[in-house]
């Protein structure tokens, strides 16, 4: 839930002066008491201040929105057969990343009240993540992906519909963090689901996607704030063309992940070469790649010097 402007101005205040009385404010604003207590009433319910005093409930810095998941990975056959399993998925994997450069990260993600919901909490909570966003579905069991021999065989996820039932439990975290951090498999359904608020402050809006040359850019990519695109070498300048043309005030960053690294800024195209033990794969690596550009971006650096650091984190460094 978004905040009205009058909500907005009496959280101003009270950030500033956590112990005023209501009377005063009604006074400030020109409007009845009895007004502002249903404002700070419905500011309450949002969970943006707690209780007595006024507790102001800051926003999340970063959030990640993603799927959380068990991967089951099938090798070889018949008596040469290996399987492993282990815990990824977006929401797991790039908040993970986040944590690791120290970035201060709510995680919002779907998993089932069972064993395999419970090892993905806990794998956050070690890694100091907040998880109180994440939504417990109460009948399904945690999201299954079973590869076999390095192709994805078979899936047994939630819907977009147990992810919006997420984000509305948690609207005011996602929608008045800095910055949300989006999986690549629900770009067009945040971009669909902001589509009535942009007369409202939104978060930077941040992806990464694996382009299958010649495929074109799809057109909801252009309401995110940061997207980071894999190329293939020889289609990059094509990339690099389309992007300079439609991007307006956005962060764009393509790679190859073996030859450079292109970025836009001052209506100039900036190619960043990257050196023999800066090689990286874009398969594996290009959500390190973003992790490390908004922890820079988010901390104040340069996008020149974010994208230096987002190298370094990319290429293992």
């Amino acid at each position: 839930m978004r905040l009205t402007l009058r909500e907005r101005e009496i959280f101003e205040i009270l950030k500033k002066e956590p112990l005023i009385a209501q009377d005063e404010l009604a006074r400030r604003f020109g409007i009845s008491r009895s007004s502002v207590a249903v404002h700070i009433s419905n500011l309450m319910k949002k969970g943006v201040i707690l209780g007595k005093g006024y507790v102001v409930n800051e926003s999340a810095s970063v959030v990640v929105l993603g799927e959380s998941c068990i991967n089951i990975d099938v090798q070889g056959e018949n008596e040469n057969t290996s399987i492993d399993v282990d815990y990824g998925g977006f929401a797991l994997d790039f908040s993970t990343a986040l944590s690791n450069f120290g970035v201060n990260v709510k995680v919002i993600t779907v998993t089932g009240n069972d064993n395999i919901g419970d090892a993905i909490i806990s794998k956050l909570r070690e890694r100091e993540i907040d998880t109180s966003n994440i939504y417990r579905h109460p009948r399904q069991r945690s999201c299954r992906r079973i590869s076999v021999n390095n192709i994805g065989k078979h899936k047994e996820c939630y819907s977009w519909k147990n992810y919006e039932n997420a984000i509305s439990l948690s609207e005011w975290v996602v929608f008045n963090c800095e910055w949300l951090c989006v999986d690549p498999q629900f770009q067009e359904n945040i971009i669909l689901r902001l589509s009535g608020k942009n007369d409202e402050k939104l978060p930077y809006l941040c992806t990464y996607r694996i382009m299958k040359s010649p495929e074109d850019i799809p057109e909801y990519l252009f309401g995110f704030s940061t997207v980071v695109l894999g190329v293939e070498n020889d289609s990059l300048d094509w990339y690099a063309q389309k992007v300079r043309a439609l991007s307006g005030n956005q962060n764009w960053i393509l790679t190859d992940g073996n030859s450079r690294v292109i970025y836009f800024q001052d209506n100039k195209t900036i190619d960043v070469l990257l050196l023999p033990n800066q090689s990286f794969s874009i398969k594996d690596r290009l959500p390190i790649l973003l992790a490390g550009l908004i922890y820079g971006l988010s901390s104040g650096y340069p996008l020149r010097q974010a994208i230096r650091i987002s190298i370094g984190a990319a290429a293992g460094e």
